[in-house]
């Protein structure tokens, strides 16, 4: 019951890390997003 208990525990914890991972690389899209528009943004003013 116990090794089942853990094993459950390790899964729960490998899916929080896995769901971290995703917001981590949308944040870094948005970021390149963001430098993207700025630099057509700043193309455009010249």
């Amino acid at each position: 019951m116990l090794l089942c208990k853990q094993e459950e525990a390790i899964i729960q914890l490998n899916a929080e890390q896995a769901n971290w991972r995703d917001d981590t690389d949308d944040e870094s899209e948005d970021q390149e997003l963001e430098a993207h528009y700025m630099y057509m943004a700043q193309i455009q003013e010249v």
